[in-house]
């Protein structure tokens, strides 16, 4: 057995319409799969149709111009960390997602001053009218994080938002947003994936 052979009876499961969880259990106790790879699996693996619709979605242009960035701030700072320091996955549906989904329980590291350098760099190269971070306030340290954030020097006008639910906040809001979050993605026009540009930057 492997995680591949897992991964491609999962997205057939997925493309027959079963839901994820069920598909997702199946799978798993088929072929006694790790809590570890479980997390891989369900985090790369997307059916066709969904996956298609995604990559229709993404902004592949750097360029944001007359555009306001939204960043869901966790998930797009994990991602990087993954990025540079770990080891990223590339999903059915063409985004840069992180490996061991350790959101909730993020601490501020000497790393996350290089991430936000980089997420400087590229608003630096997009332009977009202002940027807008979208902080989970129930996450650790989370107004310390906003600080350092605020404490950058940005060539656009930034804001930092602590919210109770970034998800819904980042919905409501007009704008591109920046995320792996199939759970926002679904639900907005566009968005970018800025662990992607990263990665195949090098």
């Amino acid at each position: 057995m492997s995680l591949h052979d897992a991964r491609e009876d999962l997205r057939d499961l997925l493309n027959r319409d079963y839901k994820k969880k069920t598909a997702l259990d199946f799978v798993c106790n088929h072929y006694s799969i790790s809590k570890e790879d479980r997390n891989i699996l369900a985090r790369t693996s997307y059916s066709d149709s969904v996956s298609k619709e995604t990559k229709q979605k993404e902004l592949k242009s750097v360029s944001l111009t007359d555009n306001v960035l939204l960043l869901d701030t966790y998930n797009v700072i994990i991602t990087l960390e993954s990025v540079f320091f770990d080891d990223p996955l590339v999903c059915d549906d063409g985004i840069i997602r992180d490996g061991k989904g350790i959101f909730g329980k993020y601490e501020i590291s000497d790393n996350t001053t290089i991430i936000l350098e980089k997420i400087k760099e590229y608003i630096e190269k997009a332009r977009p009218s202002r940027a807008i971070f979208f902080i989970d306030r129930q996450v650790s340290k989370s107004g310390e994080l906003a600080s350092m954030i605020r404490d950058q020097e940005w060539n656009v006008d930034i804001e930092t938002r602590l919210s109770d639910s970034t998800d819904h906040d980042i919905k409501r809001e007009k704008g591109i947003v920046a995320t792996a979050d199939y759970g926002i993605i679904k639900y907005v026009d566009h968005f970018v994936d800025i662990p992607k540009y990263f990665l195949f930057s090098w």
